[in-house]
């Protein structure tokens, strides 16, 4: 199986791709879907749905798993951040694929063992969990490969049941 994490977020939302085989999790790619700083949000929304819908028409993704809203943000980047977790699903539902959403505590303690780690601390074990020999560029890079190592985890508790 083949799992696409998105961390969504205005000016870069992170992918990963990870192969599920087993037990075994495999890095396949993974970066940031950058956006201008002073585009306008329909720009941006609209650069972020064709990144993501462009890496769903390789036709490789099974699953999608996404980063709920953090509840301790303001209220405007909260709005923002449902607007591109709206955009993601939509290119996931156009493709045809489920998606599955975890807050972000649940991510971090499917990662790290605690669900109030550090960005640095949810980094390192990321790195250290897929055996990246390169570090991870973003912090948006990392929160997505966090997301989908949690969904692998909760797909291969779900497949061992």
């Amino acid at each position: 199986m083949i799992v696409l994490g998105i961390d969504p977020g205005g000016r870069g939302t992170g992918f990963a791709l990870l192969r599920l085989d087993g037990s075994r999790i495999e890095h396949l790619r993974s970066g940031t879907i950058r956006t201008e700083r002073e585009a306008r949000l329909a720009e941006k929304l609209l650069r972020i749905h064709a990144g993501v819908a462009g890496i769903l028409a390789e036709g490789t993704v099974d699953e999608v798993a996404v980063e709920d809203v953090y509840q301790g943000v303001n209220p405007r980047t909260a709005s923002r951040i449902g607007h591109v977790r709206g955009v993601v699903m939509l290119a996931a539902a156009e493709a045809g694929l489920p998606v599955f959403e975890y807050p972000p505590n649940e991510v971090k303690s499917a990662v790290v063992g605690n669900g109030l780690a550090s960005k640095e601390q949810v980094r390192l074990m990321v790195q250290q969990i897929l055996s990246l020999r390169e570090g991870v560029r973003s912090a948006d890079e990392s929160d997505a490969l966090a997301v989908a190592v949690c969904h692998c985890h909760r797909a291969h508790s779900r497949a061992a049941r």
